[in-house]
C-alpha cells in the first residue's frame, strides 16, 4: 500500500470514528447537548479536526441520518424473496424490529430523537421516502390480493408503522422494566405476532 492510499484509509477511518462517536453521544446526551467539542474530546482530537470533515454539527447529523436510512433499506431488502405480499408484510415487521435491536443508536437518531435537522430538506428526502415506499408498495400488493378491503392506504400504512415503531421504541429507550422476567427481545416478536394476527382479520 502506497503512502497516498494509507493516508486516504486513515482519513476514512477517522471519519468513521467521528460518526460512530457522534451517534453514541447524540443518543446518550441528545443532539442539542452534544457539541462538536464534546465529540472531539471523546475521540481525543482537536475540534478543528472535526471541521475538516464536517462543516458543522448539522451536516454531521445529516450524514449520519443518510447512512442510517441507507442501512435501514438494506435490512428491508431482505424481504424481497417472500412472494406472498401478506407474509412479506409480516416479514418486514420482523426486519424492522431486528434493525432496532441491532442498530439502537441509529434507530434513536432516525425515529426518536428530537433535533433541528436544519440541513435536511424533509419534504424531498429520498432516503426516508424510499424506505416508506417499501411498506406502501407491499400494502398495495396486499390490497390487490384481497386484503385490507375498504381501507385507505395512508392511514393503513401509518397505523402499521406506528404500531411496530412503538414496540421498537419501548425497547430502544429501555422502557420495558415492568417485564422483569421476560426475554425482552423475544417479547418484541411475540407482540408483533399478536399484531399480525389482528391484521389478518382486517
Amino acid at each position: 500500500m502506497g503512502i497516498q492510499e494509507r493516508k486516504e484509509r486513515e482519513k476514512q477511518e477517522l471519519k468513521e470514528l467521528i460518526m460512530s462517536t457522534a451517534a453514541k453521544l447524540f443518543r446518550q446526551k441528545g443532539y442539542v447537548a452534544t457539541s462538536m467539542r464534546a465529540i472531539a474530546e471523546e475521540i481525543e482530537y482537536s475540534p478543528g479536526t472535526l471541521y475538516l470533515y464536517f462543516k458543522d454539527k448539522d451536516e454531521l447529523l445529516y450524514q449520519l441520518s443518510v447512512r442510517a436510512f441507507n442501512l435501514f433499506f438494506e435490512y428491508f431488502s431482505r424481504v424481497r424473496s417472500v412472494k406472498d405480499p401478506l407474509e412479506r408484510l409480516f416479514k418486514l415487521g420482523e426486519v424492522y424490529l431486528t434493525f432496532a435491536i441491532e442498530q439502537p443508536a441509529y434507530y434513536d437518531l432516525m425515529f426518536i430523537m428530537t433535533d433541528p435537522m436544519r440541513s435536511l430538506d424533509k419534504e424531498n428526502w429520498a432516503e426516508g421516502k424510499k424506505n416508506h415506499q417499501v411498506l406502501t408498495d407491499i400494502l398495495k400488493e396486499c390490497q390487490a390480493a384481497g386484503h385490507f378491503k375498504g381501507y385507505e392506504l395512508d392511514p393503513l400504512s401509518f397505523m402499521i408503522w406506528s404500531q411496530v415503531h412503538g414496540i421498537s421504541s419501548l425497547y430502544v429507550k429501555e422502557r420495558m422494566q415492568m417485564y422483569p422476567d421476560a426475554d425482552k427481545k423475544q417479547l418484541l416478536f411475540d407482540a408483533l405476532e399478536i399484531f399480525n394476527n389482528t391484521l389478518k382479520n382486517l
